[in-house]
Order: C-alpha cells, then sequence, then structure tokens
C-alpha cells in the first residue's frame, strides 16, 4: 500500500505536474484498487478559481485523501487531482457532490448531475484505465513547459524589445487625499459620458427613454493618476466615487447644455443622495424635471447602510425621483424583492453566463424571479452582444443599455433610413413610367 499523503500547492506554482508525473510512473505496479478523479476547477468561471475558493476546494478533499490513502495535487491551471486506494465510486462521489455543491451557482454546474457525463470531473479506474492517467500526467507537463517557454520568449522579447510596461499601483488609504484633491481641481466635463436606455420591441424603432450620466473611469485614470489603478480595491474605489458623485452634481448644477436638463440617470451613493450637494441641485429642478430623474443605488452601498438608504428613498421618492437598483446579476437576483425595497426599477446585468444558465434546467428560476419583479420594471444592462437582444426578448424585458444596443439602434436607423431610399426610388421610378405610358 503506498503510504504517501496529500499533495498541497506550494509556493511554486508550478512543481505539481512533475511531482503528479512522478507519482504515477511510481505506482505503475500498484493499480488494484486504486481511483482517481481529476477535477476540473478550470472549466468554471474565473470568479469562482480565487485562492480562497480553491483552498477550500483542497480542503474539502481532506477526508477522504486521509481514509484512503490519498494523494491530491493541485496542477497549473487550478485542476486538482485526487488518488485514493481502496476507495468506491460511490464513496469519492461523496466529495464530488460537496464539491459541486460550493460551486453550484456556476453555469457549468446548472444542470442535472450525471455521472457518466459529468463536465466537472473525469474518472479513472486505474486498473483499467492507467494509461489514460499517464497520459493526463504528461499532457499536464507539456502544457506546462509550453507556458513556461512563452513566459520565457515573451521576457526576453521585452528585454531586447520594449521595455515590459510597469504593473500599475494599487490605489491604497493614503492616496484617497491626494486624487480627491485632484478630482475636486480637474474640470471633467470633457470626461462625463452619456449612455441611453432604449425601450426595444420586435420590429419597432427603439426608443431612448432616458441616458445615464457617468465619468469615464479609464480617461480618468489616465488624466488624474495613469501610474495607480483605481479599482483595485473595490472597497476604496467605492468611497472614491463619493467625490466623482460630487463634481458630477456641481456639473449638472451649472450646466448650459440644453440635452442635460431632464430624462437622466445618476449612479449616486447613499450618502450623496443626502448630502447639501444634492439638495443645492434638487432645488433648481422642477416637479416635471424630477419626476423624468432615476437615481441609481449600488447593491454593496444599500446593504451596508439600510437604515440611510431608507431615508434616502423615501426623501427621493417624496421629491418625485424614480430609484433604481444597480449592480445585480442572475445570482443576486432571486435575493432581491424590488416592491418591499421600494425600487421603481432594477438593473440586470447581461453576460454569457446568464444566457448559458437560461438553457438548463435552473433557468426556469430566473424566469419566474423576472415576472415576480416584473420585466417591465427591469433594465437589461452591459449588453456587449448580438445574444443580449434574445436573451432580453426571451425574459420580456424590454427596456435594455449596452454598448451594443447603441451599436443595434445605430444599424436600425440607418437600415430603415435606406429602406426608405429604395422606397422613395423605386416609386420615382414608377411614376416617371406611369407618366411615360400616358405620353404614348
Amino acid at each position: 500500500m503506498d503510504n504517501s499523503t496529500s499533495t498541497k500547492q506550494p509556493e511554486g506554482q508550478f512543481s505539481q505536474e512533475k511531482v503528479f508525473l512522478d507519482y504515477v510512473k511510481r505506482i505503475g505496479k500498484q493499480t488494484d484498487n486504486r481511483r482517481a478523479v481529476h477535477i476540473h476547477l478550470s472549466h468554471l468561471r474565473p470568479y469562482h478559481q480565487r485562492d480562497h475558493h480553491l483552498r477550500i476546494a483542497q480542503n474539502a478533499c481532506e477526508d477522504l485523501i486521509a481514509k484512503f490513502s490519498g494523494t491530491l495535487f493541485r496542477l497549473h491551471n487550478n485542476d486538482l487531482v485526487v488518488v485514493t486506494t481502496n476507495a468506491t465510486v460511490a464513496q469519492i462521489d461523496e466529495t464530488i457532490l460537496r464539491l459541486r455543491y460550493l460551486f453550484s451557482d456556476d453555469p457549468m454546474l446548472a444542470g442535472d448531475y450525471d455521472i457518466q457525463a459529468d463536465q466537472f470531473c473525469s474518472w479513472f479506474d486505474l486498473e483499467h484505465e492507467y494509461a489514460d492517467l499517464i497520459a493526463l500526467a504528461v499532457k499536464m507537463n507539456e502544457d506546462l513547459e509550453t507556458q513556461i517557454r512563452k513566459e520565457k520568449a515573451e521576457a526576453l522579447a521585452a528585454i531586447h524589445g520594449k521595455p515590459a510596461a510597469k504593473p500599475k499601483i494599487p490605489l491604497m488609504p493614503s492616496h484617497l487625499d491626494a486624487v480627491s484633491k485632484a478630482i475636486n481641481q480637474a474640470d471633467l466635463s470633457s470626461l462625463m459620458k452619456r449612455q441611453s436606455i432604449f425601450l426595444v420591441n420586435k420590429d419597432q424603432k427603439p426608443e431612448a427613454l432616458f441616458k445615464e450620466l457617468f465619468f469615464s473611469i479609464d480617461q480618468l485614470q489616465q488624466t488624474l493618476l495613469p501610474t495607480h489603478d483605481l479599482l483595485a480595491n473595490r472597497w476604496l474605489f467605492q468611497d472614491l466615487t463619493r467625490y466623482l458623485d460630487k463634481r458630477m452634481l456641481v456639473i449638472l448644477r451649472q450646466n448650459d447644455d440644453s440635452t442635460l436638463t431632464r430624462s437622466y440617470s445618476l449612479n449616486l451613493n447613499v450618502a450623496t443622495a443626502l448630502s447639501d450637494e444634492f439638495l443645492k441641485l434638487d432645488h433648481t429642478l422642477g416637479e416635471s424635471v424630477r419626476r423624468s430623474i432615476v437615481i441609481e443605488f449600488q447593491l454593496l452601498d444599500v446593504f451596508a447602510d439600510i437604515g440611510s438608504f431608507t431615508f434616502a428613498r423615501d426623501f427621493l421618492r417624496e421629491r418625485g425621483y424614480k430609484i433604481c437598483l444597480d449592480g445585480i446579476t442572475h445570482l443576486s437576483l432571486p435575493m432581491i424583492d424590488r416592491r418591499t425595497m421600494g425600487f421603481d426599477l432594477i438593473k440586470l446585468q447581461w453576460n454569457q453566463d446568464l444566457t448559458k444558465f437560461l438553457k438548463t434546467p435552473r433557468g426556469d428560476d430566473i424566469r419566474n424571479t423576472i415576472k415576480k419583479v416584473d420585466p417591465n420594471r427591469m433594465i437589461l444592462c452591459h449588453c456587449g452582444a448580438e445574444e443580449a437582444i434574445a436573451t432580453s426578448h426571451e425574459l420580456g424585458i424590454k427596456l435594455m443599455q449596452g454598448f451594443f444596443i447603441d451599436k443595434f439602434v445605430k444599424n436600425w436607423a440607418a437600415s430603415k433610413k435606406e429602406q426608405s431610399k429604395s422606397l422613395a426610388d423605386a416609386m420615382g421610378r414608377h411614376r416617371a413610367e406611369a407618366d411615360q405610358e400616358a405620353k404614348t
């Protein structure tokens, strides 16, 4: 019996492949009652492959390894390979089911579980499939060597050619004061962007209902602090947005642009909606204008201080503003009760995962949730591809926002213009022919 213990990933990320191959070669004459399972964590979405996810996945295998003289390898692509002795498929599958539960929100695991056609794991009975495990170990080593050669080539190219770009410095608490002063002093009006929310009905002209106003963070970073990464720490960036909020309010209060007088949305912090700067803007707006404005709050900001949010929500609704909850994905949507929380609208982020999720048996959960929320009160945002439109129609959501929607509306208008021109040309030819026949 092999007495090896769990082999965890050490600091050198790329050391496990060789250990894995050596181990498989060493047990070549001791394959009786051995089974291995290759757990494809690399197939999960990136947000499920963070360090804490991988540590938890490894820890979930510890009992199996301890009971059945097991060995665990974490490979460079984040996959796990577990080799056991005298463990049945059912005993191994208990651990796999726990892992599947941990990652059950990932689109890959959204469907019904079929051990014979599982994308999450590959199984090896070493009495009969030892050669397949050897092949896997060899392939993983080859993949690793390929990656190392590529990285070395890129490093040499950087040395002999263009120097590699210096990594940006993550934003730190000590930087906030300097950045906030720069924001307060800079003219940010040129960095303000607008993106419309369209009512998109099948075979009808898309209608722009209102436009979201926001600052381009990429341009802001290049202008104010090109050496730093403003998005590295989400909490510090959230704090930074309070200063951006106030600058946006000043621009709106002082603006002489007639297109910015009504029908827009602002993504604000809850604290900003209760600030003197917002009150100053509010006092310049008439009742009909306020009713055309949507105030958006981020999900994280709302739950950070429910009391302040409730106060801000009641104040804004009394003044006539509409309230929208932003930052919602198909994973967080089931936890939101729009009516109880008092939101007029909810922004649901589109991505390929949402479209794929709807094709699984659990897709009905999302459809039912959207019906409960009311699809007429939802905006499908971040629409960056054509599939977003089909997904929107499937869910009954008619309000859409995103770069692809901007392109779609532009192309739709151009197509209709071309159709109108073709119709006018055809009618002109018909009249000319009729006139010619009348003369003859």
